[in-house]
């Protein structure tokens, strides 16, 4: 729980287990990496690294399980904001969702929930470039 006198940290690969062309990420259920987190506010370097991870973690052919998929199509599965981390009373550590100025926060990415389904409109439609 969060209180007036927790104390934020910035985790570092002790803390997140897994580093992709430098951004730190953690699947925070091994059985179900589709629940993730990656330190970057940046979605394509987030999506680089979650395929990453995906690939050599869960040995998937890519993030969403079928290489014949464009991978941007994993946009739709990513969250950017900021959040702080603080270690509970027993060791571990948690992270909750926060706004950009408060102290301690840090830019990341979540991941949720990638599905075999196609893409529900407009994410699907690729009349601009998303990168």
């Amino acid at each position: 729980m969060v209180t007036s006198s927790t104390s934020f940290f910035t985790p570092t690969l002790a803390d997140m287990g897994h580093e992709y062309n430098g951004t730190l990420v953690i699947a925070f259920d091994p059985d179900h990496p589709d629940a993730a987190i990656a330190l970057t506010g940046d979605k394509k370097t987030a999506l680089e690294a979650f395929n990453a991870h995906y690939q050599q973690v869960v040995g998937e052919p890519n993030l969403l399980g079928d290489a014949s998929r464009d991978l941007t199509e994993a946009y739709y599965y990513l969250d950017s904001g900021h959040a702080r981390f603080y270690y509970t009373d027993d060791g571990w550590w948690n992270v909750v969702p926060t706004c950009e100025d408060a102290p301690g926060a840090v830019p990341v990415t979540w991941l949720r929930e990638p599905s075999p389904a196609p893409l529900p409109q407009p994410y699907a439609v690729k009349e601009t470039p998303l990168w």
